[in-house]
């Protein structure tokens, strides 16, 4: 076998091998799952989505105010589900109206659009009024 029959076949060797690790180092198995996940803080928002995917919204609470917090989806409501976290412990320690976050994870579920409306009742009162909304499309 001549020299550069030799030095060519080694070359495709290392080439191959070089090819099958980085197939190995990206393949599914071993690739870190990627966190796409959306916190909207402030609203009107619009987001595009594909089933499966989630947006969280955190919005800041005060239940020492008397207000409570609710949500209503309007246009196609098949299209995503929403639900309503309890919202997050105030530390202990903490004085009289020390302000939380309360949250709603919006998941897509099948293609449409939908709008998900935050609402608060002021204490004491059956009416609320509209805080925000987010806009969800969802697509395939």
């Amino acid at each position: 076998m001549s020299r550069y029959r030799r030095t060519r076949l080694a070359t495709l060797a290392v080439a191959a091998a070089m090819a099958m690790s980085a197939l190995v180092a990206t393949s599914p198995a071993t690739a870190k799952p990627v966190d796409n996940t959306v916190t909207l803080t402030i609203l009107p928002a619009q987001l595009r989505l594909v089933p499966g995917e989630s947006a969280t919204i955190r919005l800041t609470t005060n239940y020492t105010t008397g207000y409570t917090w609710s949500y209503r989806v309007a246009g196609d409501r098949t299209a995503v589900t929403v639900v309503q976290k309890d919202p997050a412990q105030v530390p202990a320690g903490s004085p009289l109206g020390a302000p939380t976050t309360t949250d709603w994870v919006v998941t897509a579920k099948s293609k449409g659009t939908a709008v998900v409306k935050i609402l608060t009742s002021a204490p004491g009162r059956d009416s609320s009024s509209v805080v925000g909304s987010l806009r969800v499309i969802v697509r395939r």
